[in-house]
């Protein structure tokens, strides 16, 4: 005898809760230009949903449609949440920006270091995204901190087959980078020395033409200990290439900076202050908007509101309540 899930294998006939997912897959994949970029985010490869489409799937069919049921139920929960703002020219987003700008003019070296949080890969998305024709971004992780694993992200990242041996990748990278361009390297504090290396050698390169590529690392302190601390003696060839060195920490977060990143509390001093010296903690800006999201997700984000959930969020508020509350 068999079995509902044999049966359902060897023919099936879409229902119209099924007709409306494939529909809304369609509708997805216009709004992000591809199917195969849609499958990839749905779960479900667009070559599938092709003959789910056509009715010809000889898988499970549920089990597809259940993948695709449960992914946009959750963007559509997703949606009605609070959205932070894309970017904002905060104070120290704006140093991070204007840096980036700058070693894309100058060239050589450029090493950002700050507090976690305090808006660094925000000002790094944005300046890429307004000169993506001439700038370049990666992150580090700690499985592509060498050598190898840095060409490899770069290659991948330049649309170059990475399957290649160190030399060639690094041949195949320098032809297509360009004059005026900037590699920015994100959570650049977990290089390894070799790693670091291997992207001065970039910019030593096109200097060496007499031309400008600018290399520009940005992490927490950890990049400048290794670059400028007590056993920096090795980083001394890309400790002299530094044009710039800023140092950003969550103090320098300001007041107007929190109205900018969070409009809808203009005008309420009391709660633009409590999250102004959340920011201005080991929490950094992050902190203190993903603690405003959860509050108005929850329906109540006043003062009383923000209190509560940062106490939720477990954050530590040690003089910060009462001193918002004397104001």
């Amino acid at each position: 005898m068999q079995t509902e899930e044999q049966k359902e294998v060897k023919r099936f006939e879409l229902t119209e809760e099924q007709k409306g997912l494939i529909k809304k897959f369609e509708v997805f994949a216009k709004e992000i230009g591809s199917e195969h970029k849609a499958g990839e985010m749905c779960g479900v490869r667009s070559s599938i949903i092709s003959q789910l489409r056509s009715e010809t799937y000889k898988g499970v069919v549920s089990k597809q449609f259940n993948i695709l049921k449960a992914y946009f139920e959750t963007k559509e929960k997703a949606a009605n949440t609070y959205s932070e703002v894309e970017y904002a020219p905060t104070t120290i987003s704006e140093v991070v920006y204007k840096t980036l700008e700058s070693i894309k003019i100058k060239g050589g070296f450029a090493i950002v270091t700050g507090d976690a949080g305090i808006g660094k890969t925000k000002a790094l998305c944005k300046f890429v995204s307004d000169n993506a024709l001439n700038s370049v971004m990666i992150t580090i992780n700690p499985t592509t901190k060498s050598t190898k694993a840095v060409l490899k992200k770069l290659a991948s990242t330049m649309g170059l087959p990475s399957s290649q041996s160190c030399d060639d990748l690094w041949n195949s990278i320098a032809a297509k980078l360009h004059d005026g361009m900037v590699i920015v390297v994100d959570e650049a504090q977990l290089l390894t020395y070799w790693g670091i290396e291997t992207l001065r050698s970039f910019s030593d390169y096109f200097d060496g033409c007499g031309q400008t590529l600018g290399v520009v690392l940005v992490g927490n302190d950890g990049i400048r200990e290794k670059i400028m601390g007590r056993s920096s003696e090795q980083y001394g060839q890309v400790r002299n290439r530094g044009w710039q060195r800023p140092q950003l920490r969550a103090a320098d977060v300001k007041y107007s900076d929190i109205e900018k990143l969070i409009p809808i509390l203009q005008g309420k001093e009391r709660e633009l202050t409590f999250l102004h010296k959340i920011a201005q903690t080991a929490e950094g800006v992050r902190g203190a908007v993903r603690l405003f999201g959860n509050a108005y997700d929850s329906g109540k984000y006043d003062l009383d509101g923000l209190v509560e959930m940062a106490k939720i969020m477990n954050l530590d508020l040690r003089g910060l309540e009462k001193a918002v509350r004397g104001k």
